[in-house]
């Protein structure tokens, strides 16, 4: 599987002459999906522990400048652990994306920066808001003018109001961008 999820990766970079719209004044629209394992270390969570988490982050951006969007994400996600502990978890704040190549390249790298605020609900419906700051880079590929493939790396640290402590998550995502040309 892995020989081949390569050999597919190598062929697209080598035969891509298409380039993302990441210059001024364009809009993106996409979104992510992460899987991701947490340290739980803040005492709501009684003894220190770990779980598993499924996140779609759909996000709006635009550029204000080449290279540089900023915009707005949501999250929902799906957190369990192996005692059959569930939470469901939303999220909404900024975020601000780079991208560090040229726009004229077909594969680019991209360095992002969010805050989030939201709550997570329980099985036994308690609810508790919370802080997420979040850091995530990653290389993208073009398919074409209009629609990127990232494969990110990211890292999320939060924080429960009133709580003593904060949670760790290192999260792998696979996201989908289109972006939209602004009319010449």
């Amino acid at each position: 599987m892995l020989k081949t999820i390569s050999i597919f990766l190598t062929t697209v970079l080598l035969n891509l002459n298409s380039v993302g719209q990441i210059t001024k004044g364009n809009w993106m629209l996409g979104g992510v999906i992460s899987y991701a394992s947490t340290n739980y270390n803040s005492e709501n969570y009684g003894v220190p522990h770990t779980s598993y988490n499924l996140q779609v982050r759909p996000n709006v951006g635009y550029f204000f400048i080449d290279n540089l969007s900023a915009g707005i994400k949501t999250g929902i996600g799906k957190t369990g652990d192996k005692g059959g502990t569930n939470y469901t978890d939303f999220n909404v704040g900024p975020f601000c994306r780079y991208y560090i190549l040229n726009p004229g390249k077909s594969v680019n790298v991209i360095a992002e920066g969010g805050y989030l605020y939201g709550f997570e609900t329980g099985t036994a419906s308690e609810k508790a808001s919370k802080n997420t700051f979040m850091l995530s880079a990653g290389p993208v590929v073009y398919f074409n003018t209009v629609v990127g493939l990232e494969f990110l790396l990211s890292y999320s640290t939060y924080k429960f109001s009133g709580v003593k402590g904060s949670n760790n998550t290192v999260m792998i995502g696979l996201g989908l961008q289109v972006h939209l040309e602004k009319e010449k």
